[in-house]
């Protein structure tokens, strides 16, 4: 897989709900850091537990599209709510063959100051 491709294959997996299609793309040794600001962020690992983790957590943004973006010059997606407002940020690290071993979310909403400055992204 591409880097370039990894956010829109991630987007597409868990647009369509698609458990094997989410772990096809996530290596089996993933880990995933969740700033949230809060005592239910911290690191998570392995991919049965990142795809849930992931899942739910984004299911906690019911009116949030999601979209690719650049997340420190890596692959991501951000989830916008309708208004503009960037509610969190997953910024996604890929291994030599392609899969991701890493992710980033961030939904500590001081974290995400600078996503919702007028003009940027």
């Amino acid at each position: 897989m591409r880097r370039e491709d990894v956010a829109a294959r991630l987007l597409l997996a868990l647009d369509s709900h698609d458990d094997l299609a989410l772990a096809s793309v996530l290596d089996p040794d993933i880990r995933m850091l969740v700033d949230s600001g809060d005592a239910t962020g911290g690191e998570r690992r392995g991919r049965a537990v990142v795809a849930r983790v992931l899942v739910n957590r984004l299911a906690m943004l019911p009116d949030a599209s999601l979209r690719a973006v650049h997340v420190n010059g890596r692959p991501g997606i951000a989830a916008t709510r309708r208004d503009g407002e960037v509610v969190a940020v997953l910024g996604i690290e890929t291994g030599w063959r392609g899969g991701i071993t890493a992710l980033w979310l961030s939904t500590a909403p001081d974290k995400l100051t600078g996503w919702n400055r007028p003009g940027s992204h």
